[in-house]
């Protein structure tokens, strides 16, 4: 069931209490500047209801309206707040502002699911430790290979490169994150590696919002996509890209993988990018959220892949979709009692 979002702004008074725990998980202190930012599209009772829960924190808290064009004037209000709560209905992860804004040290937290979906993925500690525990193996590897029994057989570069690991809270200095997920990703070295990626059927193409339904094969060559091949998904692919009129549209993005058991693979959206032992994969602008990052396009696209093997350097991290290090593996039912008091449930979802 896809769940509708309420329209009436008595809505943000269910919302307050859940959202303060979130801030306070986000390590906001009285006195701190935190910024709302929203658009013309941006849910008003998140807005308000941030509002509300920032002020029983003591934060000095104010919201921006932008309109859907270029954000000149709102960099420098990112760069000098202690935390930006980004509601906006378009993402600013690849961009300028972002890159801006981590480099001043600001946090920065991004909304845009339902209800429901955050109540069912509020972020816990169990979710954390797993992701920080991929985040330190990836942290030291130079290189990643990835297959599948499709036919992915990959190879990328990270040296230099520090992974990104996200757990739904913005809660040190630089840092951004969304909520709901929890992953572990890096943009590789754009310029080198390759292979094949294989699109299996039921695997996601998050931008297109369609499961995989006939396989389709992306060959790489130097970081980027040289050929797209398959049935009538590979032709629209085909189209998506050439849209764009950029070589860079087709170079790789970002890589990694889900850690979150809770995520439902029939709910499209975040539940997909952060599903349990899920490979990650995206192409296009990568700069912003990722440090050393080198490209910046009018385009990214994300595919979240089932059923992957995935190794950094020698250390083998998962099976055909399986963590196979303890680590990374689900702890169980008692790790993923929330802050909000109890294990959460719910459906719908859409992409953040």
């Amino acid at each position: 069931m896809v769940e509708r979002l309420p329209l009436d702004y008595s809505a943000s008074t269910q919302l307050v209490e859940m959202f303060r725990q979130h801030l306070e998980l986000c390590k906001v202190q009285p006195g701190e500047h935190v910024l709302i930012h929203t658009d013309p599209g941006s849910y008003p009772h998140y807005a308000a209801a941030y509002m509300g829960a920032a002020i029983q924190l003591g934060a000095d808290v104010f919201q921006i309206v932008h309109p859907n064009r270029d954000e000149v004037a709102v960099v420098d209000a990112w760069r000098r707040a202690d935390l930006v709560v980004d509601i906006s209905s378009g993402p600013h992860a690849y961009g300028t502002i972002m890159r801006d804004a981590i480099e001043a040290n600001t946090r920065l937290q991004r909304i845009g699911v339902p209800v429901n979906t955050m109540r069912r993925l509020f972020p816990t500690t169990e979710l954390k430790e797993r992701v920080l525990a991929g985040q330190t193996l990836m942290r030291n590897a130079t290189k990643m290979r990835i297959t599948s029994p499709g036919g992915t057989d990959l190879t990328f570069y990270k040296e230099g490169r520090d992974p990104m690991g996200i757990y739904s809270v913005s809660d040190v200095p630089g840092r951004w994150d969304i909520w709901p997920s929890g992953m572990v990703c890096c943009a590789p070295e754009e310029h080198k590696g390759g292979g094949v990626l294989v699109l299996s059927p039921g695997d996601y193409m998050l931008v297109l919002n369609q499961y995989v339904n006939d396989y389709v094969y992306l060959e790489m060559s130097d970081g980027r996509i040289t050929s797209i091949k398959g049935g009538m998904q590979a032709e629209l692919l085909k189209r998506w890209f050439a849209q764009f009129n950029s070589e860079d549209s087709y170079r790789i993005a970002h890589v990694g993988w889900g850690c979150e058991k809770r995520a439902n693979w029939l709910i499209p959206g975040q539940d997909n990018e952060c599903m349990y032992a899920n490979m990650q994969i995206a192409f296009g602008s990568n700069i912003g959220i990722f440090k050393g990052a080198t490209t910046l396009t009018n385009s990214h696209i994300d595919f979240p892949c089932l059923n992957n093997s995935y190794w950094v350097d020698d250390i083998h991290i998962m099976e055909n979709g399986e963590f196979v290090r303890e680590e990374l593996r689900y702890q169980g039912e008692a790790g993923i009692t929330t802050e909000t008091g109890g294990t959460q449930t719910g459906h719908g979802s859409r992409p953040g």
